[in-house]
């Protein structure tokens, strides 16, 4: 069951991948990819939770239920989150506070949103039959794979989101401490355009994985040494420290989730 579940899961965010990008989605297009996302993981889950995994009838329908749910989830409406953000930037305006807050509620919104998934895994982990099959550990090693891939990446980029908001909202800072903060917020900006972290990051989870399989401590050390080493030079340019604080929460909740990756695959 775990291995369906997170198979049908990894389909749902391959459908609603896009749904949180600037801009929002219109009703229609939102219907049209609730539409294909709950047929996909129907489909999905008939045909590999029967005849590949030999699954029963309950477990197939309640992974399909808690994959269309948490599909449905991330399809809400965006034009009613944005209404909720409006009204609660408004309030916080109105009171002095500063406008992040609204970025900072959305991030935290999307980090609930992939809480209920792990939370649904882990359950499905402490609750089902370990895996008997090599088709239900393909299965679960193909789902892991594709969820440390762009939804990791999201999850990543919304603890650091949420991070940067903390500092920034810190009442103690004073004006000698804004000009590091200005002068990060160019370094973004200039490399925002370089898109070599988007590879980066899911390579990283997915050698971390393999390794883990494989059982290789030793290689990810190495892995985790060299990525330090590299990033050292761009760090060490930073006086105030941002850069490293940023380095060391993307890298660690990128390497959480990899592990969680590796350890529901073996408790599964």
């Amino acid at each position: 069951m775990t291995a369906l579940l997170v198979l049908l899961c990894a389909v749902a965010s391959v459908v609603g991948g896009s749904d949180w990008v600037s801009g929002g989605l219109s009703r229609r297009t939102t219907g049209v990819r609730f539409l294909v996302g709950v047929s996909a993981v129907l489909a999905l889950g008939v045909l590999v939770g029967w005849p590949i995994l030999h699954l029963g009838a309950g477990s197939v329908v309640v992974s399909v239920l808690v994959a269309a749910a948490w599909l449905c989830c991330g399809l809400v409406s965006q034009a009613q989150w944005e209404k909720m953000l409006r009204v609660r930037q408004r309030v916080r305006v109105g009171r002095g506070a500063s406008e992040n807050g609204t970025d900072r509620l959305e991030s935290l919104i999307r980090l609930v949103h992939a809480g209920l998934l792990l939370l649904a895994v882990a359950l499905c982990v402490v609750v089902s039959q370990p895996l008997g099959s090599r088709a239900a550990k393909m299965s679960a090693v193909v789902g892991i794979v594709v969820l440390l891939a762009v939804p990791a990446n999201r999850v990543v980029a919304d603890i650091l989101a949420v991070a940067r908001h903390s500092t920034q909202g810190d009442g103690k800072t004073d004006a000698a401490d804004c000009e590091p903060s200005q002068e990060s917020g160019r370094q973004d900006e200039l490399g925002s355009s370089m898109r070599g972290g988007r590879w980066i990051g899911p390579l990283e989870r997915i050698l971390i994985l393999l390794l883990a399989s494989v059982e290789a401590p030793a290689a990810i050390a190495a892995i985790v040494a060299a990525k330090g080493v590299i990033r050292f030079p761009e760090i060490s340019q930073d006086k105030a420290g941002q850069k490293a604080e940023e380095f060391l929460i993307g890298s660690f909740a990128s390497w959480i989730l990899a592990v969680l990756g590796a350890v529901t695959i073996h408790l599964a």
